[in-house]
């Protein structure tokens, strides 16, 4: 068993990998303040639930000041540095960015993990802090994407802005036609970024010249691949895949 450590701008994903069909996870907020000590601490309970050998602690980070303070926490924790993608495991994907160094890890690791786990042609779209699309070519190459808003930080700016709207969930969603403002919200959320994808999936097919397979991933994205009409994958593990599928390759 490998433990994988996604470190997100909102959460920390820590993922007991046996293998790509048993997965667990856990997810704790990313907090830039902890310190090693605290997530030694976060560690040290949270492996104890699983109990089993750990070969190896492999990162996958966003957020250079929580994975420097994660690295403490883990060689203290298992007297070995853990393996960091993208530093000490190469990622064995062509990429086409302009400037390569720009492609956050996360989005290649989702990509290698497609290749690996559903080929391509495909479209990865991944609902975190920040909803990201991209594109993996005809010859299994990273060409790039778009980044938009998460939903959350779409729900926060508006409430943030305007004192009477009241704050929802999108839960209970009752038709495109809200007839209270609380169903409006909701509506204008979830059609909205339903309709957001279905479009980007549209012109991305169209710019490549080709359908593309859909594999969808993140905290909402079993809420919105099951309301697109637009066929697609919901793969909640696709992360720790790709982390497995990298050091897989690389051992």
């Amino acid at each position: 068993m490998i433990v994988g450590i996604d470190i997100g701008n909102t959460t920390v994903e820590i993922g007991f990998i046996y293998s790509k069909e048993k997965i667990k996870s856990y997810k704790l907020k990313t907090d830039i303040n902890k310190t090693a000590d605290d997530w030694f601490l976060d560690f040290y309970q949270i492996t104890k639930l699983e109990g089993k050998e750990i070969k190896d602690f492999v990162v996958s980070s966003v957020v250079p000041q929580v994975e420097t303070k994660i690295s403490k926490a883990v060689k203290r924790l298992s007297n070995k540095n853990p393996l960091i993608i993208g530093k000490d495991i190469y990622i064995p994907i062509k990429n086409n960015y302009k400037n390569p160094e720009e492609v956050g890890i996360d989005r290649l690791v989702n990509a290698y993990a497609t290749i690996e786990e559903y080929g391509y042609p495909s479209v990865v779209i991944d609902f975190g802090t920040a909803i990201t699309f991209d594109v993996i070519s005809v010859e299994g190459e990273y060409e790039g994407g778009a980044i938009f808003p998460g939903i959350e930080a779409s729900i926060n700016a508006l409430f943030s802005k305007t004192a009477k709207l009241p704050a929802v969930d999108l839960s209970q969603i009752k038709g495109v036609v809200g007839k209270t403002t609380s169903q409006s919200i909701k509506s204008g959320i979830y059609y909205g970024y339903l309709s957001l994808v279905e479009g980007m999936i549209d012109r991305i097919n169209r710019e490549t010249g080709y359908k593309n397979k859909v594999v969808i991933t993140g905290g909402n994205g079993k809420l919105i691949s099951e309301g697109i009409k637009v066929p697609s994958i919901h793969d909640r593990y696709l992360t720790m895949k790709g982390i497995l599928f990298i050091y897989m390759q690389s051992i």
